[in-house]
């Protein structure tokens, strides 16, 4: 066996594994007839009023394989456009709170950085490599309260 084949089949266990573990049983596959060639690049062509997607731009489930070759032992919350555009909400309140020294701006931008810290942690692969993440924004949001409450 050629060693692209082992690895190939080493991933395909590990797929299956995760798959197994997180008790997510995939859809059963439909057998389809081949497509003519014409309809064959037909379907290969995009829409010519649409834009092609991007592959990287999937929710990601149980099973899948990052660009690393890193197996997604749980699924993804958040779809990754709608986590971009949060994050750079998050951004956008971060810095404001940040540049101005306001006090219950700054207890805004804590917990807006602690929303930032769970998108991040959304797009980890396990939990083990979430865990930093939610905590680090357990602790901001424990932050933000501390600084709204001394203002209240």
């Amino acid at each position: 066996m050629a060693r692209k084949d082992r690895e190939r089949a080493r991933r395909r266990h590990a797929i299956q594994r995760a798959r197994r573990e997180a008790g997510v049983e995939p859809a059963p596959k439909v057998e389809r007839p081949a497509p003519k060639t014409a309809a064959r690049t037909a379907a290969r062509r995009p829409a010519a009023g649409g834009r092609p997607q991007s592959p990287l731009l999937k929710k990601a489930e149980v099973g899948d394989v990052d660009r690393k070759g890193r197996v997604y032992e749980r699924p993804m919350l958040l779809h990754p456009k709608i986590a971009l555009y949060i994050y750079f909400a998050v951004l956008g309140v971060g810095l404001v709170s940040l540049l101005r020294r306001d006090p219950s701006l700054q207890a805004v931008g804590y917990g807006a950085f602690a929303l930032g810290m769970l998108v991040i942690a959304d797009s980890k692969t396990t939990w083990m490599r979430a865990l930093p993440f939610i905590v680090l924004a357990a602790a901001l949001g424990a932050g933000a309260v501390a600084l709204a409450v001394s203002l209240g």
